[in-house]
């Protein structure tokens, strides 16, 4: 399955819960569980990194084009890779099937 509508996700047994935002750069490697459109024209894939971590990668329409995000089926093994931006946080530079 692809990415879920907001609705689809409240119907689903798709849990949000341990989630957080990245706050480190670098490459890491996981699974991509889910992923959500966003209120914000963004969609949000839900990832749990190889090291145990769980993250929120947000990408957004313009200029990224999602990043691919709503082409990747869930459970799919997956790298991402962040970087620190122009303002000095750290925001998702890419995310990758590994598979």
């Amino acid at each position: 399955m692809r990415i879920l509508s907001k609705n689809q996700f409240a119907m689903s047994n798709y849990s949000r819960e341990g989630y957080g935002f990245n706050e480190i750069e670098g490459t890491f490697k996981g699974t991509m569980r889910f992923a959500v459109w966003g209120r914000k024209c963004n969609a949000i894939a839900y990832v749990e990194l190889d090291d145990g971590r769980k993250i929120m990668c947000t990408a957004f329409q313009k200029p990224d084009e999602y990043l691919g995000i709503p082409e990747i089926d869930f459970g799919t093994r997956v790298e991402v890779v962040y970087e620190r931006g122009k303002r000095g946080n750290i925001r998702l530079k890419s995310i990758q099937r590994t598979e």
